[in-house]
């Protein structure tokens, strides 16, 4: 009987225990990922009223949100006239206060938020960002649209995917009657990440500068291209800049390479010490990196970057690593194994044995990895590093793998290399829109934009853009349809100039 007992305070404290795990009070957030056969919502919403004006609203202006509807299913996702059918979700439980001046730089109470906690469910298409919801209770929720906060309340428990059809194929056929199929189907954008060499003549060495060249393109035709200082990324939690920390005369310091998200408050915004100190946070390597080492950045994707560290204290030794955006503070790279699975560490292997010979004393290691161009792909390459003669040496050799998904999300081209290079010999690098309606063609001095019909490159380029000479792309993310344009807005606040092409 005792032990009957006793088993039963045991589990008892367990559950307690488990319990308490579900308890988030900052804005470290407790994530959860619903499967989709038990969505976080569900049924038909309407979207009720604006909550925050952030900028005085013109004469008769009509807000053309409200009254729109929101259906959800496990299946299909529709808010107003724009559904997927890839839908997924992801839950949090972040401190309201500190989430919402952090992300959105509002108040709770400027939008109706009494709680001090609340859930933030993140609605995803096809595994990309789609909409962002603050439950307030079962039958209430708060969606940001085009920065604008807007009450939703629920008005049917459920909906059938049969409903959510009929609804989508009337946006369809909305589209279709005022031919914007096509032209939907041709609105592209693309944030092009390019790093320029240079030699600091401060510290009397090589060194880097990074910048975002975006392009946009409607219906085969260049709406507008800016530039902006700086790599601007978008992620599936909102867009971060990453760049390599400067001094006040503008150059490079060694070794700290920051990512810090851009919807982060301007230092002197008037907070209180706890959220301060989390907005002070920029993902540097000051305290933990050796200020002797140059940090070269190779590749930068939604949730790794590429670098190479060339350490002066080594002489000047050369060495690879990738790391996770998320944890670049900590300087802890990647093995192949990592990023590709068990087999990663035997390709590895397989491709460091053919530049070290087989009476060496040389050991691979299984970190030195990064990612480069070649031929219109990104592909995995490794390094060995030796010395002969008291010299800092490398070799690189292929991996025989193909970056995942979850790094390069979109690496295709729609007309082969070879051919690129016979119709324009200076190319050194090619990027091919996902729906074919453009190519960018990279020479040592321009980017050349040119359409793309039936397969074939049309003769006279629709764009050109000089770049300086030596410039590489290290960064491609593409954007479609209404993510077109909220990505151009993110651009222009952050201080894009638009060029001339």
């Amino acid at each position: 009987m005792k032990k009957l007992i006793l088993i039963a305070i045991l589990i008892v404290c367990l559950f307690l225990l488990s319990s308490c795990e579900m308890v988030s009070g900052n804005i470290e957030e407790n994530i959860i990922s619903p499967e989709n056969k038990f969505p976080p919502v569900l049924g038909k919403w309407v979207i009720a009223e604006e909550l925050e004006e952030k900028q005085i609203a013109l004469k008769n202006d009509v807000n053309s949100n409200i009254g729109k509807e929101a259906l959800f299913h496990k299946d299909a996702v529709v808010i107003g006239e724009h559904f997927t059918t890839k839908p997924s979700f992801k839950i949090k439980y972040v401190n309201a206060r500190d989430y919402l001046l952090y992300k959105y730089k509002t108040f709770p109470g400027s939008i109706g938020v009494e709680q001090e906690e609340i859930e933030v469910i993140t609605l995803l298409n096809d595994d990309k960002f789609f909409y962002e919801l603050l439950r307030i209770d079962k039958d209430t929720m708060i969606i940001n649209i085009e920065d604008k906060f807007y009450s939703m309340e629920k008005s049917v428990e459920e909906v059938s995917l049969e409903e959510i059809k009929r609804y989508i194929n009337v946006e369809r056929t909305k589209l279709r009657t005022l031919g914007e199929v096509e032209e939907e189907s041709l609105v592209t954008g693309i944030l092009l990440g390019v790093k320029t060499p240079f030699y600091d003549e401060s510290n009397q060495r090589n060194s880097w500068k990074y910048k975002t060249i975006w392009i946009n393109s409607e219906n085969r035709k260049i709406a507008s291209i800016y530039e902006l200082d700086d790599l601007l990324l978008p992620r599936k939690n909102g867009f971060w800049i990453i760049d390599v920390k400067k001094d006040k005369a503008g150059n490079s310091i060694d070794g700290e390479i920051t990512a810090t998200p851009q919807f982060r408050l301007p230092e002197e915004s008037p907070l209180d010490g706890g959220l301060n100190l989390i907005m002070e946070q920029s993902l540097s390597s000051q305290d933990r990196y050796s200020s002797s080492v140059i940090s070269n950045i190779l590749f930068v994707g939604n949730d790794y970057i590429s670098v190479e560290n060339i350490d002066l204290n080594r002489d000047s030794r050369r060495s690879l690593q990738i790391y996770a955006i998320d944890n670049i503070e900590e300087r802890k790279p990647m093995t192949l194994s990592n990023l590709i699975g068990e087999s990663g560490k035997e390709i590895f292997n397989e491709g460091a044995r053919t530049v070290i010979p087989a009476d060496s004393s040389v050991f691979p290691n299984e970190t030195n990895i990064g990612l480069k161009r070649r031929n219109g792909y990104w592909i995995f390459y490794g390094r060995v590093n030796y010395k002969e003669n008291e010299e800092e040496l490398y070799k690189d050799f292929n991996i025989k793998a193909i970056p995942p998904k979850e790094m390069v999300s979109y690496d295709e081209i729609i007309i082969p290399w070879d051919a690129i290079k016979l119709a324009i010999p200076d190319a050194v690098d090619i990027f091919s829109s996902p729906n074919d309606e453009f190519i960018i063609v990279i020479t040592s001095s321009h980017m050349i934009i040119y359409s793309i019909v039936d397969g074939a490159i049309i003769n006279n380029p629709v764009a050109k853009v000089k770049i300086p000479y030596g410039s590489s792309v290290i960064m491609s993310e593409w954007a479609s349809g209404r993510f077109v344009s909220l990505w151009e807005n993110v651009v222009i606040k952050n201080g894009g100039v638009e060029l001339e092409y």
